[in-house]
């Protein structure tokens, strides 16, 4: 048994957690990080939001991104089965302060973003792994974590608030929760790395490329220098077209054939790694918070990746969760209720995406971004949503509540 003054125990040291830490830590409480892997290491989720540095400015490290990252200033999609495109650019939405994000090579920024934390006084371990959260009742109290180096040495660790940022993996809602998947989101990834694929010249040279097609949509995201993220998320019913036997490699490339504007984007292209698959992407938990526990993150629900919303969502979510967390250590109070507003906050922010994107999918949004003869007030309000405009604690702005009204969210129910 290890016993320390820790007021959080939080794990997972991605986007999510390192942001938690950091933002703890500013606030003088000690935060203890418990990492399975060793940083830095791949994940996919490279294109951020502008409305993340929101985040990054506060914590001091928004100048060590611009540094290291390009700038991403907007968004092209396009229609392999019309031709049509249309470019949505940062600076056209109702408020452009933050007229840029970042693309990033994750294994580079989660590791700049957790070496903050810990410069800022957040203990990290890396290579511990928490096998069990630790309850008195229905109160979390701590964890019990191994050191990955050391297997032998199992410890269980205390403090008033554990926090789940495990990611996918979702170690606290795998045993205590109730997770669903989302309707009709059932979809598949599958992506590489490439060297030489064609992007825009200029200011949008790093804008993401989206190009839609019969079975999904292709994603290609440029890296500072000449690397390039590309991928597509297909549907359950063209995944099964998948031979047996067939290399996952071979029938990514099958998928490309089948649209001649994508595969002409990797023409020439040296893919520089093996073909990667993610499944069933999209899910929910039944519930973000309990007494002395919290999920941040994808360990809460993860959203379909068509608007990059992934890692924002986990930044946002921390630095939430941070202020509800020390509001709640200062009024003694670690119960459900201290978490309401958060819960309210990440779940409001959540559905206005996943009504988006369910819409996407079923047609309607798909022809409102190619909308020939588009409103411009339209226009702001699709470039302020793909911004991530999304977290209003104060107040729900008209064009919030616009999105909501014409593209509500279709949500899971819990057995």
């Amino acid at each position: 048994m290890e016993k320390r003054g820790w007021d959080v125990l939080i794990l997972g040291g991605g986007p999510g957690g390192s942001t938690l830490a950091a933002s703890l830590a500013r606030r003088g409480r000690r935060a203890l990080v418990l990492e399975r892997e060793r940083f830095p290491r791949f994940h996919i989720g490279e294109s951020l939001l502008p409305r993340s540095r929101e985040v990054f400015e506060e914590l001091g490290v928004d100048e060590e991104l611009d540094r290291r990252f390009l700038r991403k200033y907007g968004a092209r999609f396009l229609c392999g089965a019309t031709g049509r495109e249309s470019t949505y650019r940062f600076a056209e939405s109702f408020e452009p302060r933050f007229h840029h994000a970042y693309q990033v090579e994750r294994a580079e920024f989660d590791q700049v973003l957790l070496e903050h934390a810990r410069k800022l006084g957040a203990e990290v371990r890396e290579e511990w792994e928490a096998k069990d959260v630790l309850f008195d009742g229905s109160r979390a109290v701590g964890v019990r974590a191994k050191n990955l180096r050391e297997p032998s040495e199992v410890v269980e660790l205390f403090a008033p608030i554990v926090v789940d940022a495990t990611g996918r993996d979702t170690l606290l809602a795998s045993r205590t929760r109730r997770k669903a998947s989302i309707t009709r989101l059932d979809k598949t990834a599958l992506f590489s790395h490439y060297r030489g694929a064609f992007r825009q010249s200029g200011q949008d040279e790093g804008n993401i490329q989206i190009v839609i097609f019969e079975h999904g949509w292709f994603w290609f995201i440029p890296f500072r220098g000449d690397v390039t993220s590309v991928g597509v998320v297909v549907s359950s019913s063209w995944m099964q077209q998948k031979q047996k036997g067939e290399p996952l490699e071979a029938f990514y490339d099958r998928t490309f054939a089948r649209s001649p504007l994508a595969a002409e984007l990797i023409a020439g292209a040296e893919r520089l790694r093996p073909v990667s698959a993610l499944a069933d992407f999209s899910y929910r938990v039944d519930q973000l918070a309990g007494d002395g526990w919290l999920f941040v993150g994808d360990a809460g629900g993860f959203l379909d990746p068509l608007f990059s919303t992934g890692a924002h969502l986990a930044i946002k979510g921390g630095a939430l969760a941070a202020e509800a967390i020390d509001q709640a250590l200062r009024a003694g109070d670690v119960s459900r209720a201290s978490f309401v507003a958060y819960e309210a906050n990440v779940r409001y922010a959540v559905d206005l995406f996943l009504g988006v994107v369910q819409s996407f999918y079923a047609g309607q949004f798909r022809e409102t971004l190619f909308e020939p003869n588009q409103r411009p007030t339209i226009r702001k309000i699709i470039t302020s949503m793909l911004s991530g405009d999304v977290f209003h604690v104060d107040r729900r702005p008209p064009w919030a509540s616009f999105l909501r009204d014409h593209y509500p969210a279709e949500l899971p129910t819990f057995a």
